[in-house]
């Protein structure tokens, strides 16, 4: 006679499909799904402060060392040209950056954070703090810098 299952006995997990069993070892997968689940987090709290992914990632890279031409940012930020040039147009308006030419040469345009735009970045750096504390929860010292290391060195290859 088959037994009941009462409220407190785990439910079976039924087996993963063949199709997300090669998903979980295709590791290009594995990644996009990772970077996924924390622009949805991050997105879900960047929204409660008003602003976007492009907004921080441009709020990221010029905190990180500012004073950089557009291209600079294009490849820090990993972002299309246009899109960016809207955002800093946008940024500029509402004061969040500055942008000004070039002294060793006014053919480039050199982009800064303003005093309002470092002030934003650094309350979202808090939550940015708390989601990377998140992802390494568990982790030895000697384990987060593998991590680092492990995923500097695959950016590397791909960039070679």
């Amino acid at each position: 006679m088959a037994r009941k299952k009462t409220a407190r006995e785990p439910l079976e997990v039924p087996p993963k499909p063949a199709q997300q069993a090669l998903f979980d070892d295709f590791l290009p997968h594995l990644i996009a799904r990772l970077a996924h689940e924390l622009n949805i987090d991050l997105v879900e709290k960047l929204r409660h402060k008003g602003i976007n992914v492009t907004r921080w990632r441009i709020l990221a890279v010029l905190a990180m060392g500012d004073g950089i031409t557009i291209n600079e940012l294009v490849d820090r930020a990993m972002m299309q040209q246009s899109a960016l040039s809207r955002a800093l147009m946008n940024m500029e308006e509402e004061g969040y950056i500055r942008r000004t030419p070039r002294r060793a040469d006014g053919r480039y345009v050199e982009v800064f954070l303003a005093d309002k735009g470092r002030v934003l970045f650094n309350s979202l750096n808090i939550v940015v703090g708390r989601r990377q504390n998140r992802l390494l929860k568990g982790f030895s010292p000697q384990e987060t810098a593998a991590a680092f290391a492990l995923v500097r060195r695959l950016s590397r290859n791909m960039t070679s």
